[in-house]
């Protein structure tokens, strides 16, 4: 129990065990646990992957949308990493019972789902998607930094974390920097502007509002010169059906996040984790439990 709210290094310094033993007796509890609980069905799966650095480099994890945990992590982030999820950890009727994916844009993910659960429905990450948006955002800031002079460099300069927060999110004062960016270059205005309406996006549930919505965004961007938002809204439109897919099958974007932020709070609390089985047992353990590394609360 002492190694659900401490690293195992600080539980072995405190009674006087090896760190390895600790681990070991960790992992024989946790193995027990899940071996004794209920699996829960899974019905909608969130796929994403986390950085592990230059060695490991990609870690794949497979969430449950509705129970918000860890089902699986795979190395690396190819189509064969998810291609092994499915073909080892799901009976064809447990493949069947999975009716939405909530995925980012990257195709090998995407194949691989269409693949093995072709009934399923694909449905884009909004954060993902807003991330392309306040990558729009910067290379028009790097643009005007480089065409204008230096008293507009020296206002542009510190203000990228500002142009990717959130409107809502921004005190006065902070406000107040932006506002005085915008009243200098009207284009960073335009850019920052698009990307706050796009996230609006989502607030649709019926699919004719929600392309209605897109198209009247995309409108707006025939005389504004902002080429990176012209490239995001071609993004957009060859997407389109993972975007309107929210519609028809609603699913909780925020958990895909709060999973990720769980998992590297355990990897900066362990200082890594070499075994997978134990990290993803370790975050199983911690999402039935909702101790304090568990977000859900902001979960979408």
């Amino acid at each position: 129990m002492a190694c659900e709210s401490a690293a195992a290094r600080q539980v072995a310094r405190q009674f006087g065990l090896a760190a390895g033993t600790v681990r070991a007796i960790d992992k024989r509890y946790l193995e027990r646990w899940a071996k004794n609980r209920r699996k829960p069905v899974l019905r909608q799966m969130g796929v994403d992957e986390i950085y592990l650095g230059k060695t490991q480099k990609f870690l794949t994890v497979v969430s449950n949308l509705e129970t918000g945990e860890p089902v699986w992590f795979g190395q690396d982030r190819k189509r064969e990493t998810l291609d092994e999820f499915f073909r080892t950890e799901l009976s064809g009727m447990q493949r069947s019972r999975i009716t939405a994916a909530c995925v980012d844009m990257w195709e090998p993910f995407t194949s691989s789902i269409l693949n093995w659960v072709p009934e399923c429905r694909i449905v884009y990450d909004k954060f993902h998607v807003m991330q392309h948006a306040s990558k729009a955002v910067d290379e028009v800031r790097r643009a005007e930094f480089f065409r204008k002079g230096s008293v507009m460099r020296g206002l542009v300069k510190g203000k990228r974390w500002l142009l990717f927060s959130r409107w809502v999110n921004l005190d006065s004062q902070k406000r107040q920097l932006l506002n005085e960016l915008f009243r200098l270059n009207r284009r960073m205005m335009k850019a920052y502007l698009l990307k706050e309406s796009l996230d609006r996006l989502w607030t649709y549930r019926y699919e004719g509002a929600a392309l209605r919505y897109l198209h009247q965004w995309i409108d707006q961007l025939r005389w504004q010169r902002l080429e990176p938002f012209k490239k995001l809204a071609e993004m957009l439109l060859s997407h389109l059906e993972g975007i309107l897919n929210y519609c028809r099958t609603p699913v909780r974007f925020g958990v895909v996040e709060a999973v990720n932020g769980n998992i590297k709070a355990l990897l900066r609390r362990g200082r890594g984790y070499k075994d997978l089985r134990y990290l993803l047992l370790k975050a199983q353990r911690l999402a039935s439990l909702k101790t304090e590394f568990v977000v859900m609360r902001k979960a979408a």
